[in-house]
């Protein structure tokens, strides 16, 4: 079976984006279990899990004695959105697939998950009871007027820093208060010259200046208008300059040998990464593990780096027992996500509208922001020559997703909360 669009009348577009080849539609009408009938047995229903990480052995016990289902887990090879489309057209499609947050622009212009802000689900007001305060916007269909995608757990994006060398050089040790003294862009830049003289880094790569913005800056606005031309981006583009003609950064990235070695030697002593990489410290730097420590964004910035997101396809026999399940990991994982730094910021990450143009739109953004920063054109040039292309390559795509660009939601999802309450 094919997943289905979400306008029949705009199959070329899905054609654009997403290269698939039209099939059979899918009926509407889905019984409520896909029930295992033995003879002189309970009837007890299996949901079939597709998901992109591990669970622990004792899960499918647990479930079946308080929920009266089975579990069967599909782990999938790599994650990736053609894998996920792929058990979708299959004869025996998923109940539930979890997936990695950074997949949504690509899956939220298909027509085949159920939307979750309608009965029996009601996910917005679970949603209010685990993410008190998050806009939920970025988890609707690409036309705003579906809940499709439900958070599981979600990472913010943090910066890491050794604690005992900020004190060292005269800087805030405390989180609360080296993030505050970082919401100044002036005061970013003038500690990495301060710390660079004296051989220290704050720095991976001279463009690290541009990452809280581009974590918490979608590319188009919910008009559609272009979003990443404005004064913020302007200032940053300024910093990535500067900093590349000093030579402030330390040209390596925690990933490679010598990044590594930077973390281990404290010569890289700030990066930015998500809450997640405190276990890949213990691995890296395990000597000096136990003075990193985790605080904001620099420029007052909030955005989530990753997380698992669940959705329940239209095509699932299961679908109640699957949003039980969704429930139950919710229940269970509960205290996990109040452990975490993006507990603390759910009010404060900013409404982005998501596309799925925006895998394509960062590839070609990241290109050229790679070399432009490098030929002396002002940072305003360079945004307005970076736009131009991106929109050029893009043109035709851009043009039949235009009709979507309408939709202003959130203030609707609280009228839903209120109103099923």
């Amino acid at each position: 079976m094919r997943t289905r669009w979400i306008a029949p009348a705009l199959l070329s577009l899905f054609l654009l984006l997403q290269g698939c080849n039209t099939g059979e539609v899918l009926e509407d009408s889905q019984p409520i279990y896909d029930q295992e009938v033995s003879e002189g047995k309970e009837v007890i229903p299996t949901i079939r899990i597709l998901t992109s990480y591990d669970h622990e052995d004792f899960i499918p016990d647990q479930f079946r004695r308080e929920k009266n289902v089975n579990l069967e887990w599909q782990r999938m090879l790599n994650g990736s959105v053609d894998e996920i489309l792929a058990a979708l057209d299959s004869d025996n499609p998923p109940d539930l697939i979890e997936f990695d947050y950074n997949l949504i622009p690509d899956l939220m212009n298909y027509d085949t998950f159920e939307d979750l802000s309608l009965p029996p689900y009601n996910a917005l007001r679970v949603a209010a009871d685990y993410f008190p305060k998050l806009n939920m916007d970025r988890f609707r269909s690409l036309d705003g007027t579906k809940l499709v995608f439900m958070p599981h757990i979600l990472q913010a994006a943090v910066t890491f820093y050794r604690a005992d060398l900020m004190k060292q050089y005269g800087y805030p040790d405390d989180p609360k208060e080296l993030g505050e003294y970082l919401e100044s862009p002036e005061r970013w830049m003038a500690m990495a010259k301060d710390l660079a003289s004296q051989g220290k880094r704050i720095m991976q790569w001279s463009t690290d200046s541009l990452l809280p913005y581009s974590l918490t800056t979608g590319f188009f606005n919910p008009d559609g208008s272009y979003a990443r031309n404005g004064d913020n981006f302007i200032k940053a583009l300024d910093m990535v300059k500067e900093a590349d003609a000093l030579k402030l950064p330390l040209e390596g990235s925690i990933w490679d040998g010598f990044g590594k070695s930077a973390l281990q030697n404290g010569e890289l002593m700030l990066f930015i990464n998500g809450e997640w990489a405190d276990n890949q410290l213990r691995q890296w730097a395990p000597e000096t593990a136990d003075q990193w420590r985790k605080t904001r964004l620099p420029f007052n910035q909030y955005g989530i780096m990753n997380g698992y997101i669940c959705a329940i396809p239209k095509q699932s026999k299961n679908k109640e027992a699957a949003w039980r399940y969704l429930e139950f990991q919710l229940s269970r994982e509960a205290g996990y996500n109040q452990y975490l730094e993006m507990s603390k910021w759910y009010d404060k990450l900013p409404s982005i509208r998501l596309t799925p143009l925006d895998t394509a739109a960062k590839s070609i953004w990241e290109e050229e922001i790679s070399w432009r920063y490098k030929t002396g054109e002002s940072s305003e040039s360079i945004l307005s020559s970076s736009e131009a292309k991106l929109k050029g390559q893009l043109a035709d795509r851009l043009e039949l997703l235009s009709p979507f660009f309408q939709f202003t939601s959130e203030a609707g999802a609280d009228t839903e909360v209120t109103s099923d309450s």
